[in-house]
């Protein structure tokens, strides 16, 4: 994964009403207008962020959001707006629900502890998972970069989440001196530390070759288990350890799937996966550098989030996982994506939709310097194109693109305009506009503003739409920008050239 721009709380719990002018009349309690049955809480969980979605480099590519482009001529055109050529179209190109219920009866097993207990150690829909950073020397705050490869890592498993369940992360950082204690924990939590096998937290007895490991609290149904395996708030809660000495000499992205592995075991599959029978990242075969997929995370493991998450409560046994249990489970995606060349290569952006899942993405060439080092961008700079999207039911939704950017404090405005669905009628009330900010050494650029401010009376809505914008700059010299948009209502790509 490619450096990642500064990422806010979702909630500025430091907000001053009676200084901050942002607030109209602090005096006020605050008013919602919010429709009727509203998720609130798949946005506002107190003190903590989403870190958006991945933004890795594909081999001179740049890539925003989850690894599922189709190839352009599999699919059928279907017409051209703003300069960007359209299709559509199926291609089966997913997980098989056999496959899906032979790996989720695996991860379910609890293979890592002899069987004595089973079932899905996955967190409940009362509040999403959130990874807590344990501070130490190796950790001392947010701009670390351990602490940022754990930003990469759960970008890349939340594309492969419902957006109400994706995993959170508190900005809060927890003494070290807490990091092995179940004392003051929380249900849902996850917390990450980067101690050495030398260090008294550390657990006792660890393979001098291990690179890390999870430890999972989670509640079994027999009522005699030991006390150990039994949350004593009622559901799951981890800690992941990574070593850092032991992974010095790894690449970022091999860092990356090493935190993966291990968060996988920490929010619900406390088991290995067989070599034989998967492409894993789960697999026991053990770490071999240099083999991880491109995307740092194999599709069966993408698949088995999405069920685990979506089709079965926490704690269901393996024998409880079936093709009946799991329901209507299609290998098959519906398509849209949009191309558009820059002159200096393709722009590529599209959804793809497949078991209730919309993942959006966006392709293109990789920049030849930070955008803040292009001398030929001068004043304000704007890139027009289109935005393709597809709703939770499955509807398709386009409008025109625009990010206009100040070069100077690389802050300005994207904008979705004239939002209609693909078989007609207006999306919405027809428009969504995020300020952002750009980061100039990285190229990726993300919504400036948080979803929801706090002060005395309550939170407020900020802002001028809810969504979590990620994005990034194409071509050499800039010449196109791309990236992802997701809400609960939404979740759609994005592209345009200057």
């Amino acid at each position: 994964p490619g450096s990642l721009p500064e990422t806010d709380p979702a909630v500025d719990s430091e907000t001053d009403p009676e200084t901050d002018p942002a607030i109209e009349d602090p005096s006020l309690p605050p008013v919602f207008s919010l429709p009727s049955g509203f998720p609130i809480d798949a946005y506002l969980w107190i003190d903590t962020f989403r870190p958006g979605a991945p933004v890795m480099e594909f081999g001179g590519s740049m890539h925003v959001g989850a690894d599922v482009a189709p190839a352009a001529d599999a699919l059928a055109t279907s017409g051209e707006r703003n300069g960007v050529a359209l299709s559509k179209g199926t291609v089966r190109d997913g997980t098989s629900a056999e496959d899906v219920v032979r790996y989720l009866r695996t991860a379910a097993s609890h293979n890592l502890t002899g069987g004595q207990y089973a079932g899905l150690a996955t967190y409940g829909d009362d509040r999403p998972p959130v990874v807590i950073l344990v501070s130490g020397k190796e950790t001392r705050d947010w701009d670390t970069h351990f602490a940022r490869l754990t930003q990469d890592a759960i970008r890349i498993l939340n594309a492969a989440l419902p957006f109400e369940r994706q995993i959170r992360i508190s900005p809060h950082l927890t003494p070290e001196e807490s990091g092995g204690a179940t004392f003051g924990r929380l249900a849902g939590e996850i917390w990450v530390q980067f101690i050495p096998k030398t260090h008294r937290l550390y657990p006792v007895g660890a393979d001098p070759s291990e690179l890390g490991r999870a430890v999972t609290w989670f509640p079994v149904r027999d009522d005699t288990a030991a006390t150990l395996e039994v949350s004593q708030y009622g559901a799951s809660y981890s800690t992941v350890i990574i070593d850092p000495e032991a992974v010095a000499a790894f690449t970022d992205q091999e860092v990356v799937h090493v935190l993966i592995h291990e968060l996988l075991h920490a929010v619900g599959f406390v088991s290995h996966t067989d070599p034989e029978a998967f492409d894993s990242t789960l697999s026991d075969a053990g770490f071999f550098r240099g083999t991880q997929p491109r995307a740092l995370i194999y599709p069966i493991d993408r698949a088995g989030l999405l069920a685990a998450y979506s089709r079965f409560p926490p704690g269901t046994l393996p024998e409880d996982i079936s093709a009946d249990s799991l329901g209507s489970w299609d290998d098959t995606s519906f398509h849209l994506r949009g191309d558009l060349g820059i002159g200096a290569g393709e722009i590529a952006f599209g959804v793809a939709f497949r078991n209730g899942l919309a993942q959006p993405w966006a392709v293109g060439p990789t920049p030849a310097s930070g955008i803040g080092d292009n001398p030929a961008l001068l004043g304000s700079a704007t890139w027009n194109g289109t935005l393709l999207g597809i709703t939770p039911s499955g509807s398709g939704v386009v409008s025109d693109s625009s990010l206009t950017l100040d070069m100077e404090s690389l802050s300005g405005e994207l904008a979705f305009t004239d939002m209609r669905y693909d078989g007609g009628g207006t999306w919405g009330d027809g428009d969504l506009r995020y300020a952002v900010r750009a980061s100039g050494s990285d190229n990726t650029f993300q919504r400036a503003d948080a979803e929801f401010i706090k002060f005395r009376q309550g939170y407020f809505w900020s802002g001028k739409d809810l969504g979590t914008v990620t994005g990034t700059f194409f071509g050499p010299r800039h010449e196109g920008m791309g990236g992802v948009l997701e809400r609960h209502d939404l979740s759609a790509a994005f592209g345009g050239k200057r």
